[in-house]
């Protein structure tokens, strides 16, 4: 308010002439001067080093000069700073034009406050003053509560996250005493007396404070209150974690003691290799865990607690007690489905993290290998109740459905893949879930022809495979592989290929999982993008999942002894001759000249020429039980405005380098509310998005037109979306004639 009252006493003088006289002999009020100048005054000073009499007058005679001068039509203020009396050429122009005196800069600002908001004012001098500075920007609500006591006139609250941010910078504009006020309430806060340092020290003093009562877990509710405002600022975000990074944590801290809504990832690292280290105490575990707890739920600290917390809790809390319930095949994989598939996402997690420090995941792979231990022994106890539903699927499927359909048939992407990314989509769509066997051996050669083919038959080229499909179907079917999908493709039967799991983890071994959450955020997108193109049902299947070695130990493979001639994989074995080994599997699949399939009883590889890490073609239930999802709208989203392209087929042969389109907004007769939609032009030149044009708002019964060029391409897809929803709205395919462009001429 102190800034408000100046210009009204300002703006009253001005109403008589544009020269005003401010008095302010103290130099007190100076800080008014920036606030005054925004206003669009000109402002001429007096200098208070000139101290000889002829130099005050000279000083005044060419301040009065500049103002009828440079600054005729402009309003002046005059800022002296000398008592009225002393005046000389300024002194008839606070009676002729106006003046403010703040002489008594006090006074004036009792009269203020009295005047504004009937308040007793209690308030020492030197106070009342540090106030005035402080009230720059305030309104009378923040006086009242200043005068009641209501209120602090420094609020550490709101200021100590800038000034920490920028301890130099905050101070720049600020008085002696406002400056002296706040650094004394720091002091204050971290329990010291006051004391003349320089400013970034008294910032690190008041950060190492804070970070030591949070490792102590002895920080009082004022500055926890501030610290979480910190957290969940993004305009300072970075500054807290440059103070984190230069932090030293006492290495005689105990870990276990902390405030659970600390910023130090180190020390989650140092209680996790306590938890891993004494991972077969239970009672141990079970209690840390236990602390764990409020920090791992914590939404204040959420941005600096560990994804992999979850992960680990995973694990150590899961139960494997239903298992005991499940007395056949369907429902071990029933089990599997529901609840273990999340403890292999757990462990892989843990892989990506940590995979280079075997102090870590040794201890939590082998808690995950007991479990798997236990599922896996149910599991193959009811393998003779094993019955593959993945041969023919997809001619079978391709025949049930009506036009209209996307398929994605994805290499390796296991069931824990898939629930991720239907945790991901169901609050955007329909996600109905089911579950395929994969057929054995669980690789890709033979599981894919079970897919497109059926009948046992192996076909080892997918080029092969399609044709087959497309064949024994009899339908149009567009094949795509899941990369190359946009906006604009039009199929009635749509299947795209996804092998990037497969394929990087075959090259790269557990290297590959790192990659994976990329993986799983290509599947969503894709699948969002196929629904909001219009196809109605997305189906998502695979030919196989797989198993993570992880630490693997010589010792943890199998040497297979084999009778006759055979082909040992990491996975399976095939063989001419029938085995006798219990230990193993039997399946009488054919292939080539091998009569046989073995797989072992277990997740451990059989010693073959392969890269062990990421493998399938085995039995095991991360192998061989695979999604079979199907993504849909819930229902219709209302269309609103009906958008369509008028000029499709004079864009089906183009002359010259530029084309147009024609985009007319129609309301239909069931939707007359529906006034404006917002829509944007896409181009896509082999599979890539070249050009798009701004987000415009159409109207109904209007027309736009868009002008754009081939860029060099013959080809290309115009597509209509929603800008809104993403939705395709209509698309045309644009094509280049090779006829000369003659500019009109005939």
């Amino acid at each position: 308010m102190t800034d408000k009252w100046i210009i009204q006493d300002i703006e009253k003088q001005m109403a008589r002439s544009h020269r005003v006289v401010i008095i302010d002999p103290s130099g007190e009020c100076a800080y008014l001067l920036p606030h005054i100048e925004k206003q669009g005054y000109t402002i001429l000073k007096t200098d208070a080093s000139n101290k000889e009499e002829w130099q005050r007058i000279k000083e005044e005679l060419m301040l009065r000069y500049e103002a009828e001068s440079k600054h005729k039509s402009d309003k002046v203020i005059f800022y002296v700073t000398r008592p009225k009396a002393e005046l000389s050429f300024l002194f008839d122009y606070c009676f002729t034009h106006g003046c403010v005196d703040l002489s008594n800069p006090v006074e004036w600002l009792r009269k203020k406050l009295l005047t504004t908001t009937g308040c007793q004012i209690t308030l020492e001098n030197p106070m009342l003053l540090t106030a005035a500075k402080m009230g720059i920007g305030k309104d009378i609500t923040w006086w009242k509560k200043i005068l009641q006591n209501l209120e602090e006139l420094v609020t550490i609250e709101d200021e100590l996250i800038p000034f920490l941010s920028s301890p130099e910078g905050y101070f720049w504009d600020k008085e002696a005493d406002v400056k002296r006020l706040f650094e004394e309430k720091l002091f204050e806060l971290i329990g010291q007396a006051y004391r003349k340092i320089p400013t970034k020290t008294l910032a690190t003093e008041v950060v190492n404070y804070l970070f030591s009562s949070l490792l102590n877990n002895a920080i009082s509710s004022e500055l926890l209150g501030i610290y979480h405002k910190w957290l969940d600022s993004h305009t300072y975000s970075k500054t807290l974690q440059d103070y984190i990074d230069t932090y030293k944590i006492d290495p005689q801290l105990n870990i276990w003691n902390v405030h659970p809504d600390h910023c130090f990832v180190a020390i989650d690292k140092n209680q996790l290799q306590q938890i891993t280290a004494n991972f077969r105490n239970k009672v141990f575990v079970k209690e840390k865990l236990q602390k764990l707890h409020h920090r791992i739920k914590s939404r204040k600290a959420a941005s600096f607690v560990p994804q992999w917390w979850e992960d680990v809790i995973m694990l150590f809390d899961f139960d494997n007690k239903p298992l005991a319930h499940c007395n056949s095949l369907e429902k071990v994989a029933t089990f599997y489905t529901a609840q273990f598939q999340k403890a292999d996402r757990a462990i892989r997690n843990i892989y990506a993290e940590f995979l280079q420090e075997e102090e870590i995941v040794r201890p939590l792979q082998e808690h995950y290998d007991s479990l798997n231990h236990e599922l896996s022994q149910h599991w193959f106890d009811y393998s003779n109740q094993f019955q593959s539903n993945q041969q023919g699927y997809l001619p079978q499927l391709i025949a049930q459905s009506k036009p209209g359909i996307a398929i994605i048939v994805g290499d390796g992407v296991r069931y824990e893949i898939a629930a991720f990314i239907a945790s991901q989509l169901q609050q955007k769509c329909k996600v109905t879930i089911d579950v395929m066997f994969a057929d054995m051996p669980s690789e890709t050669e033979h599981n894919m022809s079970a897919l497109y083919v059926g009948n046992n038959e192996v076909l080892p080229l997918h080029k092969d495979r399609e044709k087959r499909l497309s064949e024994s179907t009899g339908k149009e079917i567009t094949y795509l592989n899941l990369d190359a999908l946009h906006y604009g493709i039009k199929a009635e039967y749509l299947i795209l290929t996804y092998k990037d799991i497969d394929s990087a983890g075959e090259k790269l071994q557990m290297g590959a999982i790192k990659l994976f959450k990329d993986f799983e955020n290509v599947l969503t997108e894709k699948i969002q993008l196929l629904l909001n193109m219009g196809y109605h049902h997305v189906h998502l299947v695979t030919d196989h999942g797989f198993v993570l070695t992880g630490l693997l130990d010589e010792a943890d493979k199998i040497d297979p002894i084999v009778a006759g001639k055979n082909e040992v994989h990491e996975r399976f074995v095939r063989t001419i001759e029938k085995q006798t080994d219990k230990d193993w599997l039997p399946f009488e699949k054919p292939y080539g000249e091998f009569k046989y399939v073995y797989a072992a009883r277990s997740q451990r590889p059989f010693k073959s020429k392969g890269v062990y890490g990421f493998s399938h073609g085995g039995f095991t239930p991360q192998e061989i039980i695979i999604p079979n999802f199907v993504f849909s709208k819930d229902a219709p989203v209302a269309k609103g405005l009906e958008v369509n392209i008028l000029n499709k087929k004079e864009l089906s042969e183009v002359t010259g380098e530029l084309f147009g389109l024609k985009i007319q907004a129609t309301a239909k007769v069931d939707d007359l509310f529906s006034a404006s939609r917002k829509i944007q032009v896409l181009l896509y030149a082999n599979n890539i998005t070249y050009s798009s044009s701004n987000i415009i708002s159409m109207a109904t019964e209007t027309t736009q037109s868009f002008d754009f060029s081939f860029g060099g391409h013959s080809e290309i897809i115009a597509v209509v979306v929603d800008a809104s929803t993403q939705e395709q709205i209509d698309s045309v395919k644009i094509k280049k004639s090779n006829a000369r462009d003659l500019g009109g001429l005939l």
